[in-house]
């Protein structure tokens, strides 16, 4: 079996998947919110707890917060499916 194939097929499924699409919108979305820019600087800056909750407040950016912890879920569900089959192919 050529994994190095099938890693390249998993690879191209995933950039050109809906959730890559949309992380991608998501983040041109934040970087055309000169407010929401204005806020993550601000915050950078300062640390102000109340600047911490407007930006969580921005629909921005709980868009990409959210499509950040799929993406994140995904990256998990693959890493156990890997290590299932890992550990298949040690058994034999």
């Amino acid at each position: 079996m050529d994994y190095n194939l099938i890693y390249q097929e998993l690879l191209s499924d995933i950039k050109n998947s809906k959730l890559s699409f949309d992380i991608k919108e998501s983040l041109k979305d934040i970087y055309n919110d000169k407010e929401l820019i204005k806020l993550i600087n601000k915050y950078k800056e300062t640390g102000d707890e109340t600047i911490k909750k407007e930006i969580y407040n921005n629909e921005n950016f709980t868009r990409y917060k959210r499509l950040e912890n799929e993406t994140n879920l995904l990256i998990m569900k693959l890493n156990k499916i890997f290590k299932e089959s890992s550990d298949i192919n040690e058994n034999n």
